[in-house]
């Protein structure tokens, strides 16, 4: 399994990371898989941030997720819970967001997303943020194992 989640993220960061540039990349807007099953767990996962649910938010990740963010990784559900999440939904409760790129690809019981937002501050100040996530589905259900974030100013 963890060869399999290996390979999805290295599939879905290769092309970006290979072809990358310091110019600014433009893109349609593209919103595919948003409405399939893993897509809406990422959207949800959002929201619940957003809106300060933690339980909602903790119960949409794997007990083992692992979390790349601003240089640091949590390695589980509960590690990310007590330490970075209540301070990620403060900071996210206080951003207007515009989704402006969601795709999801499915492989069976796995499937990546790839999101990126257009985030404006109460001070005017824009963010552009990035994010993966690798998603597994275990007894029919849809969970987030993995996410990375970056932000762009």
């Amino acid at each position: 399994m963890r060869k399999l989640l290996l390979a999805l993220i290295f599939a879905a960061i290769s092309s970006s990371v290979l072809g990358h540039d310091n110019k600014e990349q433009t893109h349609q807007s593209e919103l595919s898989g948003s409405e399939s099953a893993p897509g809406q767990v990422v959207l949800s996962f959002h929201k619940a941030l957003r809106d300060q649910d933690k339980v909602i938010a903790k119960s949409l990740l794997s007990d083992n997720v692992i979390i790349v963010e601003g240089g640091r990784v949590e390695r589980s559900a509960q590690e990310y819970a007590s330490h970075h999440m209540l301070s990620d939904m403060k900071f996210l409760s206080t951003l207007t967001s515009e989704l402006v790129e969601h795709t999801v690809k499915e492989y069976s019981d796995s499937a990546t997303s790839l999101t990126v937002s257009v985030n404006t501050a109460e001070s005017g100040k824009i963010y552009r943020s990035y994010e993966t996530a690798v998603l597994t589905k275990r007894d029919g259900k849809w969970k987030i194992a993995h996410l990375h974030w970056s932000t762009a100013k």
